[in-house]
């Protein structure tokens, strides 16, 4: 809590640019040692160094998603909350319907250019090398079966009605965590429209009914998404309230015990393997431990124990001014502000231009071994990645320097483009306020 008066909100823009950073390191650990999302590499093996707990938890996936979930609630909830505790209601309500009116456009666009960009690479086949290559996410994960422009351009189309509908969107797939946050800063604008008029304590109970309502259903995701949504308005509202700031102000001592603990005890339990729990005994402990209180049947124990993991993290970070300060740095807040632009771009760069940086540009390499007597079935030599360690040590420092130059001209550009679009829009579908019509900028 930085300020008695007001509380510090900068520092949830350094952690999302931690958020994208690792989802960038996740996929680059999918693409070429998957062996980091178990334990071991197998039951009776040692375990490599980045296998281990508090060490793992970067590469093997997951949190980077679930971060951007709870920032996406405590983003959406910082001026409405604001506005309405200070007594402004009516312009809580007015901020709650022009979020929900930039909210789709700000994402949509951005995300159908980067869209056009990884289709328009497909159509010169930038995309051959990592499909021939030894890496299964890579083959997975690019488009396949390029046809004429007569079928691409449908495809098109039929790629961003589905990357907007749940469905796998087939040039670019990380783009799936995309609806679902947008989903998510609905249900955040419906709630905090349904509980404005509440005092605090009783919307702070509604809240919490509601996220203890999505952790004990079954469903998929619900951890990922609509618990981290509901986190992030929890303490947004609780962090805003003055006589909360005083009192963990008042107790310097245990506020750091207790930034201390959280983080700990949260960064252990968010490392739990997306694979073979089974094979290491700290694995086990944790699985028998959320027995107690992950609900049977539920879609995905790793997901859960992220969840319940950053949560606790997070909690930890909101309580420290320190950690605060350090996340609202120019190097945090420079990541951060670039954030979406690296989520959108980096797929596309990493299946494009790291891809040749580890296999070559050929795609000779590729070749299909016929059956003798054509019994049996054919076999697949796929492209050979690189054996030297120079090559690597090359390869994934220019990536994230092309990407983060990428990144910062996308945000620059392209991202702020996108908002005068959606402010033109705005300005166009909606009626002016009295201060509007009369040139005086409203109050924030």
């Amino acid at each position: 809590m930085a300020s008695n008066n007001r509380q510090n909100v900068t520092w949830v823009e350094g952690v999302r640019g931690v958020a994208s950073f690792w989802v960038v390191v996740t996929h680059l650990c999918r693409a070429w040692d998957y062996s980091l999302w178990s334990p071991r590499d197998n039951e009776n093996a040692a375990p490599q160094l980045l296998q281990l707990p508090f060490l793992r938890l970067p590469w093997q996936g997951r949190i980077g998603v679930t971060m951007f979930a709870f920032l996406t609630g405590y983003v959406c909830a910082i001026k409405p909350l604001r506005q309405a505790k200070s007594g402004n209601v009516p312009a809580a309500l007015e901020t709650l319907g022009k979020s929900a009116f930039r909210r789709p456009p700000r994402l949509i666009m951005p995300a159908t250019i980067a869209l056009v960009i990884a289709w328009a690479f497909a159509q010169i086949g930038a995309f051959e090398v990592a499909h021939r290559s030894d890496s299964h996410w890579l083959r997975r994960s690019v488009p396949i079966n390029i046809g004429g422009l007569d079928t691409e351009f449908p495809r098109l189309i039929k790629n961003f009605q589905r990357a907007w509908s749940g469905a796998n969107n087939e040039y670019d797939d990380h783009q799936w965590a995309l609806l679902p946050l947008l989903q998510g800063a609905f249900l955040i604008y419906v709630l905090l429209f349904a509980t404005v008029f509440m005092k605090f304590r009783m919307r702070l109970f509604t809240c919490l009914v509601l996220f203890c309502w999505y952790w004990m259903r079954t469903s998929p995701e619900k951890e990922t998404f609509e618990c981290q949504f509901l986190w992030g308005v929890i303490l947004c509202d609780v962090g805003s309230e003055k006589s909360f700031r005083d009192f963990v102000n008042s107790r310097v001592r245990a506020r750091r015990v207790a930034t201390v603990l959280l983080i700990v005890i949260g960064w252990y339990v968010a490392c739990y393997p997306g694979e073979h729990w089974e094979w290491a005994t700290w694995s086990i402990q944790l699985k028998n431990l959320g027995d107690w209180f992950i609900p049977q049947g539920a879609a995905s124990y790793p997901k859960r124990f992220t969840a319940l993991g950053w949560d606790l993290m997070v909690t930890g970070i909101w309580l420290s001014p320190s950690l605060q300060n350090m996340f609202s740095n120019k190097i945090f807040m420079w990541v951060g502000r670039n954030s979406f632009a690296v989520y959108l771009t980096h797929g596309t760069v990493l299946k494009v231009g790291l891809a040749r940086l580890i296999y070559g540009w050929s795609t000779k390499p590729y070749h299909v071994e016929q059956p003798e007597n054509g019994e049996g079935d054919a076999i697949e030599h796929y492209i050979p990645r690189s054996s030297h360690w120079f090559v690597w040590a090359l390869a994934i420092p220019t990536f994230f320097a092309v990407e983060y130059l990428i990144a910062h001209l996308w945000t620059t550009y392209v991202d702020s483009q996108c908002a005068k679009a959606t402010k033109w829009l705005e300005d166009t579908m909606f009626e002016k306020t009295e201060d509007e019509k009369l040139g005086v900028a409203a109050m924030a």
